[in-house]
């Protein structure tokens, strides 16, 4: 970078970090309406991990298997019928 190219950005960065007065106000319930947002910000994010965990698990590689499904008649082999008792309703 040249000698004058130095002094450019040095007057750039000069002016782009002297304050200048804002004249603004801010009352007190502005602070409450940031919290509020920020807090509420986060209970979204906690729902939505909580809806997704499973599959972020699993694209990570930590959640379980879906090829661990047992077939339908080897769950129903296991289970004893009982010829005693009435449809349920």
């Amino acid at each position: 970078m040249t000698k004058q190219g130095l002094v450019l950005a040095g007057i750039v960065g000069t002016l782009i970090m002297t304050p200048t007065p804002a004249h603004a106000y801010l009352d007190p319930g502005t602070g409450s309406m940031f919290l509020q947002l920020l807090l509420g910000g986060l209970a979204g994010l906690a729902v939505l991990l909580k809806l997704y965990w499973q599959r972020l698990l699993s694209f990570f590689g930590f959640g379980h298997q879906e090829s661990e499904i047992v077939a339908e008649g080897d769950a129903t082999a296991s289970e004893p019928e009982s010829e005693t008792e009435g449809p349920q309703h």
